[in-house]
């Protein structure tokens, strides 16, 4: 028995054709759509942002005040960064078996923050007095052997006890009744911090090095060995990560505020 060939009509062979070639046309298109997303260029990302999606707020420059267990008066600041005012004076033998240090920084954090960060305008911020700052074209901010220094609750709790009486507990209730918020570090990000700065090429060797040494001493750091354009120092705080809850004196009235940004 002969079998029967299935008829196409023409209308139906054009409509294939038409579908195979509407696909191609959206699969072509959507490939050059991944193609210009991904060579897009993205918005520079600023540490300040990095550290802000982690739970840390930027310390500029970084130093080392602040550490976890403090008590400090604390001023959040329009761009994204924390300004420390110490409150309470710390012997440093209460903290040290306090403190916990380790080495696990998330990895995509501590790959971001060691490649190098164009720091410019946080850093003009704190040089703008010095003179000579029109040579600097711009300054990279290089951070290394990465580390989180922490304290528990517990210690906080053993710590905040041990330290407001007398000058210290007058110290937060002046600040507090002048509407500041006292807070605790419970963590900082601790690294070593190189900041490179790079110059306009018409400055001299003898002023680049002078201007080196300058901004050097703004930010409290050092030259870095063997560079003129580089400043540096070791392990630093330049992040930090408050306590949720202030500190407040049983005489506090009004609204209480949070360690934290509204």
């Amino acid at each position: 028995m002969r079998r029967t060939k299935s008829v196409v009509l023409p209308g139906k062979v054009t409509s294939r054709k038409w579908l195979w070639l509407g696909s191609g046309v959206f699969v072509a298109i959507g490939l050059v759509m991944v193609a210009v997303w991904a060579g897009f260029p993205r918005k520079k990302q600023t540490i300040t942002a990095i550290l802000s999606e982690t739970g840390y707020f930027e310390v500029v420059p970084p130093s080392t005040f602040g550490g976890p267990g403090t008590i400090n008066t604390i001023e959040y600041l329009s761009n994204g960064r924390l300004e420390l005012h110490p409150t309470c004076d710390v012997d440093p033998a209460l903290l040290a078996s306090k403190i916990q240090k380790s080495r696990t920084v998330d990895r995509d954090l501590k790959q971001t923050l060691e490649k190098k960060l164009d720091v410019s305008a946080e850093v003009r911020e704190k040089l703008s007095a010095v003179a000579g700052m029109q040579q600097v074209e711009a300054v990279n901010l290089k951070l290394e052997n990465a580390n989180i220094l922490l304290i528990s609750d517990e210690s906080l709790i053993s710590t905040r006890n041990a330290l407001l009486k007398a000058e210290c507990e007058d110290a937060v209730a002046q600040n507090v009744s002048s509407g500041g918020v006292v807070c605790q570090t419970r963590s900082v990000l601790e690294a070593d911090v190189v900041y490179e700065i790079k110059y306009h090429n018409k400055i001299s060797m003898e002023e680049k090095a002078k201007l080196t040494s300058e901004i050097a001493a703004k930010l409290d750091l050092d030259v870095h060995q063997g560079a003129d354009d580089k400043v540096s120092g070791s392990q630093l705080f330049f992040g930090i990560r408050l306590s949720p809850n202030p500190i407040v004196l049983n005489t506090a009235a009004g609204e209480i505020k949070p360690c934290s940004r509204k």
